[in-house]
């Protein structure tokens, strides 16, 4: 295992807070949803690039109407780390219902400065550690033209200060369009059309979301591009409470597109395996497929793979050089109500093993 997957789970045990799956017999009635529910829990993770670092998360939801199961629960969450070597990661999401279902609204905003490993544009080259100074707000509020099919404005901002760089490296040498520091803002239209039976846990439907973004400057943007961002998800349920997840994610930037917000393979949510930013291009296209089922009382698990891929252009993706990745997984269900997990994923491929833990499912 990369000394860079070395996580100590604290939390163990915390809360009731490890890995979550819904076990329910298939006969009985289904449940009431609850009308809130409240997760904290503590993190402690060690990297070679931050030391020791600690804080907090957690997630918070509120069902105004509690006896409609077609009521999506308003939900708010939030992190906040701090790591021996001075490094700072805090954020904050929101996502909100209004009515019924008629009006969407969702938040993101977050800090960074915690280093990343660079390695060039399309495959990876060399290798060498950037610190940002990183600033985030995203936010989208949208409007239900017909039922589940939601349409409205989207606005991503991105300030990135140069804290920490290689002396002699890519960063100092190459002139690369945003590496000394940026500033992106965008206003754009986004598309969602949601089908699924859960937010924290769906078990059959579909998600579609598509976002088109025009960063411009007089929105407030150092430079002029566009980003295309498209997101499908399907969930079929079989006996005993198994779940078959699938998804689809494809990003596409043009125009002068700063090595920040350029499309990269791998994190917790999409490409598990793969360090995020070691391939980093233009376009990015991979897929996923997770086998989620019941073990005993409370606790679940999961297998996933994932493939995929970064070019220049749609059509440089290159079938010969695509990138596999698979794991497996436990969950330990924190509240029934709303189906709200925890997980624990251990995934490989041929940069190592990487382990992954945090609430909800990857997808």
């Amino acid at each position: 295992m990369k000394s860079s997957a070395k996580i100590f789970l604290l939390a163990w045990f915390y809360a009731g807070v490890i890995f979550s799956q819904v076990v329910v017999d298939s006969d009985s009635e289904p449940k009431v949803k609850g009308k809130n529910g409240f997760f904290p829990v503590p993190i402690l993770f060690y990297l070679p690039s931050t030391g020791y670092a600690f804080g907090g998360a957690a997630l918070y939801y509120h069902n105004p109407e509690p006896d409609n199961p077609e009521r999506f629960p308003n939900i708010l969450g939030g992190f906040a780390t701090y790591s021996t070597k001075k490094q700072i990661q805090v954020g904050t999401r929101a996502n909100f219902y209004f009515g019924k279902n008629d009006y969407r609204f969702d938040l993101d905003a977050a800090f960074f400065r915690t280093p990343k490993e660079f390695w060039g544009i399309g495959g990876p080259t060399q290798k060498e550690d950037v610190t940002y100074d990183q600033y985030r707000i995203k936010a989208d509020f949208l409007f239900a033209v017909k039922k589940n099919f939601y349409l409205g404005p989207y606005i991503w901002y991105e300030k990135f200060d140069l804290y920490k760089y290689e002396k002699g490296g890519m960063i100092d040498t190459l002139g690369l369009l945003g590496s000394m520091g940026v500033v992106t803002s965008s206003l754009g239209i986004n598309l969602a059309i949601e089908n699924r039976d859960s937010l924290f846990f769906p078990t059959k439907g579909f998600y579609i979301e598509s976002k088109a973004l025009f960063y411009r400057t007089w929105f407030g943007s150092d430079v002029d591009f566009f980003r295309f961002d498209l997101d499908l998800r399907y969930y079929v349920s079989f006996f005993n409470r198994q779940v078959l997840a699938l998804q689809t994610i494809f990003n596409h930037t043009s125009g002068d597109v700063p090595i920040q917000m350029m499309p990269k393979l791998g994190n917790y949510q999409m490409m598990r395996g793969y360090p995020m930013g070691k391939y980093t291009d233009e376009d990015l296209w991979t897929a996923q497929a997770e086998y989620r089922f019941p073990i005993w009382w409370k606790i679940g698990a999961s297998v996933f793979a994932g493939i995929g891929e970064v070019a220049s252009e749609v059509k440089n993706f290159n079938l010969n050089e695509i990138k596999f990745a698979f794991g497996y997984g436990l969950r330990y269900l924190l509240d029934d109500a709303q189906h709200v997990n925890v997980r624990l994923d251990i995934a490989h491929s041929v940069e190592g093993t990487f382990v992954y833990f945090t609430i909800q499912e990857a997808f």
